[in-house]
């Protein structure tokens, strides 16, 4: 039996499979719930794919590249031209979706990648809404002078439902309440990186020891941080014989700058340290 979720179905195995994935909250297990993460992925990006009911292939979506931003909500704002093909079906049908897809960063396999997919309605924006849509438009995508000509609109999905998957394993449906409140995470972006390259190329052996002490594993030869986020760090460790293993090290309290990250992470060492030697 399916649930009508703002006019899209939800069947109620997807339903169940949302509330186990969900389970994985912050404070539970220490990791950025699905909204969280959703509402970080739309902040990283800047462009997806928009799905539009095609009036040329009628029954048929059509997709099609554009660029966005994204209001305080999470609700896409784009700017799109009356020329498109996909203005062409906006104007018979303002049903939509945007999917948007994480930076591959020499990932090999593209299902890897994280992503999110909202799907809503398309409103066209006039008046002060339109002007303030476009000023936010325009911080994103500062070359983008071509959104105040005659045959461009300002457009904003107003999203009714979510989907996020985080590569493989890792999937479920977000309520509009929870997305349009979460928050994108702090380190997004640049931060993020600095931080895995300095862990990486600086404090190896602090890695392997938070995987010793607090993933448990026995044999660790080497460790590398691959994703830290408010709540904590991602780590794979390398155990002797080749074998990998990932684990998930949280931090004591969520942390919302750089600073904040290193105030952690020594701690988690001293700690780490503290316990191998009393063992």
């Amino acid at each position: 039996m399916a649930e009508r979720f703002g006019g899209h179905q939800v069947p109620k195995d997807a339903k169940d499979q949302t509330a186990a994935t969900l389970r994985a909250t912050t404070g539970i297990l220490g990791m950025p719930s699905d909204a969280e993460r959703s509402r970080t992925l739309m902040m990283i990006g800047s462009g997806g794919s928009l799905a539009t009911m095609s009036t040329e292939c009628p029954g048929f979506p059509f997709g099609s590249l554009v660029t966005y931003s994204v209001d305080d909500r999470g609700n896409p704002i784009m700017c799109l031209s009356s020329l498109a093909e996909h203005s062409h079906n906006l104007a018979q049908d303002p049903r939509a979706s945007l999917m948007v897809t994480a930076p591959e960063d020499g990932v090999n396999d593209r299902l890897a990648l994280s992503r999110v997919t909202l799907v809503g309605e398309m409103k066209v924006l006039e008046g002060a809404d339109k002007e303030a849509m476009i000023e936010l438009f325009l911080a994103g995508h500062p070359n983008a002078f071509y959104v105040r000509f005659d045959d461009f609109a300002t457009y904003r999905l107003e999203v009714s439902a979510i989907r996020y998957v985080g590569g493989f394993g890792r999937m479920s449906w977000v309520s509009p309440e929870e997305y349009a409140t979460a928050e994108p995470d702090p380190l997004l972006g640049g931060s993020a990186k600095r931080i895995i390259e300095h862990m990486n190329d600086d404090h190896g052996d602090a890695l392997i020891a938070y995987c010793q002490v607090f993933a448990r594993f026995d044999g660790v030869e080497s460790a590398r941080m691959v994703g830290v986020d408010r709540y904590g760090m991602d780590v794979l460790a390398t155990i002797e014989g080749g074998e990998q293993r990932a684990a998930r090290i949280s931090f004591t309290a969520p942390v919302t700058t750089t600073d904040e990250v290193r105030q952690q992470t020594i701690e988690l060492l001293k700690e780490a340290r503290s316990q191998l030697s009393a063992s």
